[in-house]
């Protein structure tokens, strides 16, 4: 509850000392977020009869999300999508994604909401936009993004980002004649940066 306070006067702050920002066409924008964390596994079972626990070791992980984008005009802009996530005693898994923005460009405003859609291929799926592991030694699941946010101009060239997305991984496999079919979907709030060039 604390953090969340902190959080909020921190937004309040920076949204009360904005500068106005306005894309035009012919601009490139790079959104940038990254962290690093650990994951931890245990299980525990239990019945009448039988009690069996166990725990991991914690494994640390680093993820880097890069999105270059290229303004087609002031509200169109196109944004791929470079995900890349390493974690400890598992090889690196990749995610890459093409994306079209619309952004709603208000005149005289601090804020920039926009739509997104996107379509891509990795070889991992995301957990809280990190890619677990490698699935696939191929980029063959494939992903489809659509999402909403705001951009919040801190300064003339820099935003605050803020945004929901849904994504959809879907993997079809054979073995031996048989056709396994998956689908995970995921809805995640992202908050990172944006830099106008």
């Amino acid at each position: 509850m604390k953090s969340a306070v902190m959080f909020l006067s921190i937004l309040v702050f920076l949204i009360s000392s904005l500068v106005y920002g306005q894309s035009k066409q012919g601009d490139w924008e790079l959104s940038l977020s990254g962290y690093l964390g650990s994951i931890k596994h245990s299980t525990k079972v239990t019945g009448p009869s039988y009690h069996r626990e166990s725990e991991g070791e914690a494994q640390s992980y680093v993820v880097l999300a890069l999105r270059p984008g290229y303004y087609f005009s002031k509200e169109i802009e196109f944004e791929p999508e470079i995900l890349w996530t390493a974690q400890e005693h598992f090889l690196p898994a990749l995610a890459l994604s093409a994306n079209i923005a619309y952004n709603f460009n208000i005149p005289n405003s601090k804020v920039t909401p926009f739509l997104l859609i996107g379509y891509g291929y990795s070889n991992g799926l995301p957990i809280t936009q990190r890619l677990l592991g490698r699935e696939s030694e191929k980029l063959d699941i494939s992903c489809f993004s659509a999402g909403a946010g705001l951009k919040i101009f801190v300064a003339e060239p820099v935003a605050l980002r803020i945004e929901y997305r849904y994504q959809s991984y879907n993997q079809e496999t054979s073995n031996y004649g048989n056709t396994y079919e998956s689908t995970n979907t995921f809805h995640t709030l992202l908050i990172g940066f944006s830099f106008l060039l």
